[in-house]
């Protein structure tokens, strides 16, 4: 199912969020089980899901216009990154574990000095991602420039996009969710 189409948008690695917010509210209303007996709604919710999601976006578009999204390993300007956000998650669940299962509250209060350091850390890994991020939205910004006359040549650049993209989302959704946990300590 191509979602650029059915919601109406041109196939394109960078959809601007106002048309993408637009398109989708024009084809809700259109197609809404209320009004429009028989309609597949779901298609319209599930193409927004897609679409509004840059890494799923740009694998979508690849499947459609090369057959293929491609399999690509995270490039090697991740491997760093990686390794501390592997680090910190690590570091995270420990601290987490140990101070969950800690009943005593003198001893929670001593590890409360250990959850400021590694705050820090998980603040500091966050904004690493989130500048990752931003470079490899910039990345497809300049790949689209160039996506209607050499559709070809920005199939590779945005296979591996796609992949870091991925990456990069995931890994910002951990650090999210051991702070979440980390709040709920404290």
């Amino acid at each position: 199912m191509d979602y650029f189409a059915v919601l109406g948008i041109p196939r394109r690695p960078v959809v601007p969020e106002s048309a993408l917010q637009r398109a989708y509210n024009q084809k809700s209303k259109l197609l809404h089980p209320d009004r429009a007996e028989g309609s597949d709604f779901s298609s319209i919710n599930e193409a927004f899901q897609v679409v509004s999601n840059p890494a799923a976006r740009i694998q979508h578009l690849l499947k459609l216009e090369f057959g293929e999204a491609g399999d690509r390993q995270i490039g090697a300007e991740l491997g760093g990154l990686f390794g501390m956000v592997v680090e910190v998650l690590q570091r995270a669940d420990q601290e987490l574990d140990a101070l969950s299962g800690q009943a005593s509250p003198l001893l929670r209060a001593l590890a409360f000095q250990r959850l400021d350091v590694l705050r820090v850390a998980l603040d500091d890994a966050e904004k690493q991602i989130a500048e990752r991020q931003s470079e490899l939205q910039s990345r497809i910004a300049a790949v689209d420039q160039i996506w209607s006359q050499d559709r070809a040549r920005c199939q590779k650049p945005l296979a591996q996009i796609a992949v870091d993209l991925t990456f990069v989302q995931k890994w910002a959704a951990q650090v999210r969710e051991r702070k979440v946990r980390l709040e709920e300590l404290l």
